[in-house]
C-alpha cells in the first residue's frame, strides 16, 4: 500500500494505491465509493481481494471528503466523475501500473458514478456496478412526500447562493428505509474519524439529476456488469436493470440471491459473490 495525491480541478485528492506482489505491468481497477464514504470505509476489503488476485487498486476521498480537499460534504456526483477521471489521469502516469487495462469497481452510489464516467471516458475498459441507483431522480420520487422534501431542498439551494450559508442533513436520515445499513454508518462511522457521514442540503439538487443511466449505451464496445442484490431496502433492483436494459454488449447481469444492499460489505453474505463475479469479469475484459 502507498499513500498517494493527485489533482482533480486544482484540488489535492488523497488516496491509496494497493500494488500487487510479483505483478511488473498490473491491470488497475479505481474504487468508487458510495454516498460520503471515504478510501477507509468498507470497500477497503474489496480492493484487498482485487489486489490479492493481481490487480492493482486505487481508493481516493471525493473532493470535499475525508483527506481531499474541497468544499466540505457537498454531494455532487458530476464532480465526483470529474475526480474519477483524475484519477485516471493519474494512474497514466504509474509506471508499476497497465493503463492501457484500467476498470471502475463502485458500490451504491459509487456504482452510480462509475457508469456515468465509464459512459464518457473510454480509458474504462470494464466497470462492475454493485447496487447503485442509475436514474437518482427516479429513485427519489419514488419514496413518499419527495415534492415537499425536494420545495425544501430547493429553498436551501437559494440561500445558499444568496448567503454563503449552508446546512447539513445526516446520511442516516436520507437513508433511513434501510435502517440495518444506518445502524452500520452510525457504528462505523463513530471508529473512523476522516469520516463525517452527512451532506450539504443545498447539494442534494445535483443529486436529484443525476442520471447514469443517460450514458450507459456510450460504454460499448467495453464491458459493463451489474450487480444486484436481491433484498436491496435502498435501490430498487429494477434501477439496475432498467440500466442493463439499456446497455449494449458487452454487458452481465448478476442477482445476489437472498442478500441485502448492506450485505454487499465485507463479512456481508454478498461479499463472496460480489467478488467472485467480479474477478470473473475482470479477469475477461482487463
Amino acid at each position: 500500500m502507498r499513500t498517494v495525491s493527485f489533482f482533480s480541478q486544482g484540488a489535492r485528492v488523497a488516496g491509496v494505491l494497493r500494488l500487487p506482489e510479483g505483478v511488473a505491468k498490473a491491470p488497475v481497477v479505481v474504487m468508487c465509493a458510495g454516498m460520503t464514504l471515504t478510501k477507509e470505509v468498507w470497500l477497503p476489503a474489496n480492493a484487498a481481494w482485487l489486489c490479492s488476485r493481481g490487480y492493482a487498486t486505487l481508493s481516493f476521498d471525493y473532493r470535499g471528503f475525508g483527506e481531499s480537499e474541497g468544499a466540505r460534504n457537498r454531494l455532487v456526483p458530476s464532480m465526483q466523475v470529474e475526480d474519477v477521471r483524475a484519477a485516471l489521469t493519474f494512474l497514466e502516469t504509474v509506471s508499476e501500473v497497465d493503463s492501457a487495462r484500467m476498470g471502475l469497481f463502485g458500490v451504491s452510489l459509487g456504482a452510480s458514478v462509475a457508469v456515468a464516467t465509464a459512459g464518457v471516458d473510454s480509458r474504462v475498459k470494464a466497470t462492475v456496478a454493485v447496487a447503485g441507483p442509475m436514474d437518482l431522480g427516479r429513485v427519489w420520487r419514488a419514496f413518499p412526500g419527495f415534492d415537499s422534501f425536494q420545495a425544501k431542498v430547493i429553498s436551501a439551494r437559494r440561500k445558499a447562493v444568496s448567503t454563503g450559508e449552508l446546512s447539513y442533513i445526516k446520511l442516516s436520515r436520507l437513508l433511513a428505509s434501510d435502517p440495518e445499513t444506518c445502524s452500520m454508518i452510525e457504528r462505523d462511522s463513530a471508529a473512523i474519524s476522516a469520516w463525517r457521514p452527512e451532506v450539504s442540503f443545498e447539494s442534494l439538487t445535483d443529486l436529484f439529476e443525476f442520471r447514469p443511466e443517460a450514458v450507459v449505451a456510450a460504454i460499448s464496445p467495453r464491458a459493463v456488469m451489474f450487480v444486484a442484490p436481491e433484498h436491496d431496502e435502498l435501490i430498487a433492483r429494477g434501477e439496475l436493470k432498467s440500466a442493463f436494459d439499456a446497455a449494449k454488449e458487452p454487458k452481465r447481469f448478476v442477482t445476489l440471491s437472498g442478500v441485502k444492499h448492506h450485505e454487499v460489505y465485507g463479512a456481508g453474505a454478498g461479499f463472496g459473490p460480489t467478488m467472485d463475479a467480479s474477478g470473473e469479469f475482470f479477469g475477461k475484459y482487463l
